[in-house]
C-alpha cells in the first residue's frame, strides 16, 4: 500500500511552497487563480483529501499542540518529559500530536509538514538529551509558535526554551558531599562533546572553589565501538582510583553509570556507602531503587520541564530561556564523613 498523499507532496507537484498550499486550504481566495488551479490539479492527481483540521476556519484554534522529537516516547530515560507535556496540555484542554524522527535529521522537514497539516496551535521541539538544535532544521516551522524542550538553538524566533540547570545540579550535588565531610572526590563524566558534560564540569569546579577544596579527580568517559558497552571503562578506572588515596565519594555522570560503579565496588568488597559514597545524576525512577543501597541522585526535572514547555506553548507570552532547578535527592548511597 502506498503512503497517503501529504500537503508536502501537493506543494511539490504544484511547484509551490508548503505555506502556499496551507494558505489555499485556509482561504482559497488568498492565492492567485493560476496558483489555485495548480494546487487543485495536484490535489486531484494525488487524490489528496484535506483533513478536518485543515478545513478549519482560518485563525480558529484547533486545540492541538505538535510535539517533534527524536525519541522521547521510546527512550526510558526521558518518559517524564512526555508525562509533563501531557499533564499541562490536559489542564489547558489541549491535545498533543507527536511525531518522532528516531534521531534522523533528514526526517525533520517532513515531520514538521505533517504536523502543520493539522493546523497545530504551537510546535514543541523536544530532545531526549540536552543538546543544540541546528537552526536549519527548523526552517519549515517558520510562522509557528515554537517552544524548545531540552534543546536550544540560535537564529530562530522561538517563544521559549526550557532546559535543565545542569551546572546548578552539579554544583549542588558536589557541595552536598563537601558539606557531609567528603574531601577526596572522584567525578566520572559523560562524553566531553555533550553539552550537559560541559555545564556540569563548570558546576563541579564552582563547588570546589566555593568550599575551598581542590578540584575533584575527573574521569572522562570514552565512547565505545558501535554497539559496545557504554561504560566499558568504569571497572578499570575504579581499580585505579582505589589505589591510594582512595576517594571517599564518587559522582557518576548518570544513574546507569552509578549502578555500574556500585557493582564494581561490590566486586572488590568495598562497602557502599561506609567506605565510598556514590552520587548519581538523573534520579531515574527505574534505577534509584534497583541499586544496593538505594541511590542518592541529582534529579533531572523532566516532569516539570515538560509541563513548563506545554504551558509556554499554550500561552501567548514569550518566556525566553528557562533553566529548571535540579534537586539533590538523598537516599542511602551517600553518608557523612569526618574529615581527617
Amino acid at each position: 500500500m502506498s503512503a497517503a498523499p501529504t500537503i508536502y507532496g501537493v506543494a511539490l507537484t504544484a511547484q509551490v511552497s508548503v505555506r502556499t498550499v496551507s494558505r489555499y486550504l485556509n482561504d482559497p481566495q488568498c492565492v492567485s487563480a493560476k496558483t489555485a488551479e495548480a494546487i487543485v490539479a495536484a490535489m486531484q492527481e494525488l487524490r489528496f483529501r484535506p483533513s478536518r483540521a485543515a478545513r478549519a476556519l482560518k485563525g480558529a484554534s484547533t486545540g492541538l499542540v505538535g510535539v517533534l522529537s527524536d525519541c522521547i516516547t521510546t527512550s526510558p530515560d526521558s518518559f517524564e518529559l512526555i508525562k509533563g507535556l501531557q499533564a499541562a496540555a490536559h489542564r489547558t484542554g489541549r491535545r498533543l500530536l507527536i511525531a518522532e524522527t528516531a534521531g534522523v535529521a533528514s526526517e525533520i522537514p517532513s515531520a514538521i509538514d505533517e504536523l502543520a497539516e493539522h493546523r497545530i496551535d504551537a510546535l514543541i521541539v523536544a530532545s531526549h538529551s540536552h543538546r543544540s538544535m541546528p537552526a536549519a532544521a527548523l526552517e519549515r516551522a517558520a510562522g509557528l509558535r515554537i517552544v524548545l524542550l531540552n534543546c536550544y538553538t540560535r537564529g530562530v524566533d522561538v517563544a521559549g526554551t526550557v532546559l535543565p540547570d545542569d551546572e546548578q545540579g552539579a554544583r549542588d550535588g558536589l557541595s552536598r558531599l563537601y558539606e557531609l565531610g567528603h574531601r577526596t572526590v572522584a567525578v566520572f563524566e559523560l562524553f566531553p562533546d555533550m553539552r550537559a558534560t560541559q555545564l556540569r564540569h563548570a558546576g563541579y569546579l564552582k563547588a570546589a572553589r566555593a568550599h575551598s577544596q581542590p578540584e575533584p579527580v575527573f574521569v572522562q568517559g570514552a565512547r565505545p565501538a558501535e554497539g559496545g558497552d557504554e561504560f566499558w571503562f568504569v571497572d578499570a578506572e575504579i581499580g585505579r582510583l582505589l589505589a591510594s588515596p582512595k576517594p571517599t565519594a564518587i559522582v557518576a555522570g548518570n544513574d546507569k553509570m552509578a549502578a555500574r560503579i556500585i557493582q564494581s565496588l561490590h566486586k572488590r568488597r568495598v562497602r557502599v556507602p561506609d567506605e565510598v559514597s556514590v552520587l548519581g545524576f538523573d534520579d531515574h525512577a527505574m534505577l534509584v531503587y534497583a541499586t544496593d543501597p538505594p541511590l542518592t541522585s541529582v534529579r533531572l526535572p523532566y516532569m516539570r520541564m515538560g509541563e513548563r514547555a506545554a504551558e509556554i506553548a499554550c500561552g501567548e507570552d514569550d518566556a525566553g530561556t528557562e533553566r529548571i532547578h535540579c534537586d539533590v535527592v538523598m537516599r542511602d548511597s551517600v553518608v557523612g564523613r569526618h574529615p581527617s
